[in-house]
């Protein structure tokens, strides 16, 4: 995928790529992160591949940016600005969007164990238990869903977990109550993990709390 000053194009979460930056001027760019829950949904983006957007105008995805940089970090009823502008320009962009290209029946063919992992995720289980859920042998579904979604099933469930827990830094939990909550065994392996995810400990983030979208960038 090509594209020029002043162009969209669309990434979706756990997506493949390497990107090649041309010319000698500085590049700035502004990227929007973000997840669905049901990733099967007809919203989801994982429905998608890479792409371009070649008829969304950058003057419509500047002003919804704008809108969601300005009141996502905002408390009480003006963060809703930001969730209504970020789903106004989702709705621009939907339609926009070409799934037909898209071939990654290795996700089809683990979407019962990915759902499981979403709505689970506080809970242990082994992979041998959800290759059998798709009907696969353990060593298939591994390698399956580690080309769909990047990672292992074990750490696409941490990843999860940590995505739960950055909500909840919001609220007057303690590290301890956050680890239990989300399913870790002790604090002391939820703030490692946390820390190899999101590439700081639990208490340095909640010291830095924005609810900024890109907060969640590697999730």
């Amino acid at each position: 995928v090509e594209v020029t000053c002043g162009q969209v194009f669309f990434i979706p979460a756990g997506s493949r790529y390497t990107s090649y930056w041309h010319g000698t001027e500085e590049i700035i760019y502004f990227a929007i992160h973000f997840h669905f829950d049901n990733w099967y949904s007809k919203f989801s983006p994982q429905r998608f591949c890479i792409q371009k957007i070649e008829t969304l105008s950058s003057d419509v995805f500047f002003h919804h940016f704008e809108n969601i940089r300005k009141y996502v970090s905002c408390d009480g009823y003006e963060r809703l600005k930001a969730y209504g502008s970020f789903y106004h320009l989702y709705a621009e962009v939907l339609p926009l969007l070409d799934c037909a290209k898209l071939k990654n029946t290795a996700l089809e063919r683990i979407r019962n164990a990915v759902d499981y992992i979403e709505h689970n995720s506080e809970k242990e289980f082994t992979v041998k238990y959800l290759a059998q859920m798709c009907h696969l042998s353990e060593s298939r579904f591994y390698a399956l869903f580690c080309r769909a979604l990047g990672c292992s099933p074990i750490a696409y469930r941490n990843i999860v977990r940590i995505r739960k827990a950055l909500i909840m830094l919001g609220k007057q939990y303690t590290i301890e109550e956050i680890a239990t909550k989300v399913g870790f065994s002790s604090a002391i392996y939820f703030r490692r993990v946390f820390k190899e995810i999101m590439g700081r400990l639990p208490s340095e983030y909640r010291k830095n709390l924005n609810f900024n979208i890109e907060d969640i960038r590697r999730l």
